[in-house]
């Protein structure tokens, strides 16, 4: 558990100091999604799951290249509940609750479209906290999304619809591995440095 935490560090004091002297841009924002667990095929007989009370928070780190091109990169939190429904046995299905947490370290670009519009996507890399009866999302995943950005002076505000799907490589693979997969929006505040 402590290695995750390391190499999450690592990964972002490499990422913060591996360019040159573009501007720099920091950001922090709180999210909402819509999520759920998907498998390639559909399996019969099998338990059910559903995500409740979805909510992320982070920060980003934006390496200006030049004035349209960023490299993003920072840590993201996800928190939500997972209520799960064992197979139908003939007896009593009790459902049972339990505490998803995840933590992302994006790996991004960035493209800004004329001045109030942004695309951005790439690789993540994603850490599971919790022990849940769900497949373990350790592994690498991807984001995408279009936002808005408005700057007054060395701040910007700033609205993320985006798309994400963790463990598409699972660290631990498994037959019929589920995969979260989240359809959410961030907004937040960045300070340009």
């Amino acid at each position: 558990m402590i290695n995750k935490y390391l190499l999450i560090c690592s990964l972002i004091i490499l990422s913060l100091d591996s360019f040159g002297q573009a501007q720099n841009e920091l950001r922090i924002y709180y999210g909402a999604s819509s999520s759920e667990f998907l498998r390639n095929e559909s399996l019969i007989g099998t338990g059910s799951s559903e995500i409740k009370d979805q909510s992320e928070f982070g920060i980003k780190y934006l390496k200006h290249l030049n004035e349209n091109i960023a490299l993003e990169t920072g840590v993201n939190y996800h928190n939500s509940t997972i209520s799960i429904k064992p197979a139908f046995t003939g007896e009593t299905r009790e459902v049972r609750h339990e505490n998803f947490e995840l933590i992302s370290v994006p790996i991004m670009v960035n493209y800004t479209l004329w001045k109030y519009f942004f695309v951005n996507g790439g690789a993540l890399i994603d850490f599971q906290i919790t022990q849940n009866s769900t497949n373990s999302q350790d592994g690498i995943g991807y984001a995408f999304g279009i936002g808005g950005q408005y700057d007054i002076q060395d701040f910007t505000i700033f609205i993320n619809p985006d798309f994400k799907k963790h463990s598409l490589i699972p660290f631990e693979k498994s037959n019929h591995h589920q995969k979260l997969t989240e359809l959410g929006i961030q907004i937040g505040l960045g300070y340009k440095f």
